[in-house]
C-alpha cells in the first residue's frame, strides 16, 4: 500500500498551497492533483521528483516507506508469534510479542496477541498480565474488533482466576447475538425482502430486551447424549427458517440455545422463550422430548 493520497494531501496543507497551485507548478490539471489526494489516481513516477522537491521532503517519505516498512516490521511479527504457537512454542510466542510492545508500545494487535498467549497460561501472574492488558486496550478506544476480542478474552481470564462476577459484568458489555456476523450473514443469505429486511431493523433496535433475545433449551444430563447422536441440534437450528415471522411480540424467532442443565433431573427439558417457561417436565421417552419442545416452539409463533 502506498500512502501518496494522504501525504501529498497533508504536505500542501503545510504549505499553505491549493490543489491549483500544485497543478500550475507540476504542470498538470487540478483534477489530476485532487484524483491523487483522493486516491483514484497516482502521480506518474517521472513527477515524484518533483513533488518531493516542491514539498522539500524525499521520494521515499512521500510515499510512506516508513509506513511501508512499519507494516512489513509487524506483519512478520505476528507471522512469526503465531509459528511458535502453533509448535506449542508459548514462551516463545510471548517473547516475541513482549519484544515487539517494546517498539511498538502502543500497539493493540500486539498487546491483544500477547494477551491471549499470558490467557491459555494457568500461572496466576500471568493470567493477572493477560487482565491487564485486556483492560488497558479497553481503555484506549480500540477498534471494533479489538474491542470485542479483548472484551471475550476477559471474560474467560476472570473466570480463570475466580472472578466470575467481572466476568459477567464484561460479558454484558458484549454485542448481542443477534448482531453478530454469523445472524446477519444468515439474513442476508436468505435474500430478505423489505419487509424481511425492516424486520430485521426493528429487532436489533430492541436493545432493552437483550436478556431474553435467545430462546433456551435446557436438558437433564441423560437426555444429551441422545439429542446429540439424533442430530436434534439441526431440527432446532432449522426452526428458524421453518418458521418464519412471529405474531408473539417479536418479529423473528430468537436464536437457539442448546446445553445440559445438571440442576434438572436426569429426563427432564426445559425451554425457555424471553422469561416465560414454554415447557418444563420429565420425559421417559426421548422421542417424547423432542417432539413436545418442537410442538412448543412453533405454539409461540403461532398464537
Amino acid at each position: 500500500m502506498l500512502y501518496i493520497a494522504e501525504n501529498v494531501k497533508a504536505l500542501r496543507k503545510a504549505n499553505d498551497m491549493t490543489q491549483e497551485d500544485v497543478a500550475e507548478v507540476l504542470g498538470v490539471s487540478p483534477q489530476s492533483v485532487s484524483k491523487w489526494e483522493r486516491g483514484d489516481t497516482y502521480p506518474d513516477i517521472t513527477l515524484l521528483p518533483s513533488l518531493a522537491n516542491l514539498f522539500k521532503t524525499s521520494v521515499d517519505a512521500l510515499i510512506g516507506m516508513d509506513k511501508i516498512n512499519e507494516t512489513e516490521a509487524r506483519t512478520a511479527i505476528f507471522f512469526e508469534g503465531q509459528k511458535r504457537l502453533r509448535e506449542g512454542d508459548n514462551d516463545g510466542a510471548a517473547s516475541i510479542f513482549e519484544e515487539a510492545l517494546r517498539l511498538y508500545p502502543n500497539d493493540e494487535y500486539i498487546m491483544l496477541e500477547l494477551a491471549l498467549v499470558f490467557a491459555n497460561d494457568n500461572d496466576p501472574v500471568k493470567l493477572d498480565r493477560a487482565a491487564q492488558l485486556c483492560e488497558l486496550i479497553l481503555s484506549e478506544n480500540p477498534t471494533e474488533r479489538v474491542q470485542y476480542t479483548a472484551r471475550a478474552a476477559l471474560c474467560y481470564i476472570y473466570l480463570k482466576t475466580g472472578s466470575k462476577d467481572k466476568a459477567i459484568d464484561a460479558a454484558q458489555k458484549l454485542p448481542h447475538s443477534r448482531v453478530s456476523r454469523e445472524y446477519v450473514l444468515e439474513k442476508i443469505e436468505e435474500n430478505p425482502d423489505m419487509d424481511d429486511i425492516n424486520a430485521c431493523l426493528n429487532f436489533i433496535n430492541n436493545r432493552d430486551n437483550s436478556d431474553h433475545d435467545i430462546l433456551v433449551i435446557d436438558f437433564g444430563i441423560d437426555i444429551v447424549p441422545f439429542v446429540l447422536e439424533s442430530k436434534w441440534l439441526d431440527r432446532i437450528s432449522g426452526l428458524r427458517s421453518d418458521i418464519g415471522k412471529s405474531k408473539a411480540g417479536r418479529d423473528l424467532l430468537p436464536p437457539v440455545r442448546v446445553r445440559d442443565n445438571e440442576e434438572l433431573s436426569k429426563n427432564q427439558v426445559r425451554v425457555r422463550y424471553y422469561t416465560d417457561y414454554l415447557l418444563d417436565k420429565e420425559f421417559t421417552d426421548p422421542g417424547e422430548a423432542i417432539t413436545e419442545v418442537i410442538i412448543a416452539l412453533k405454539a409461540t409463533v403461532e398464537a
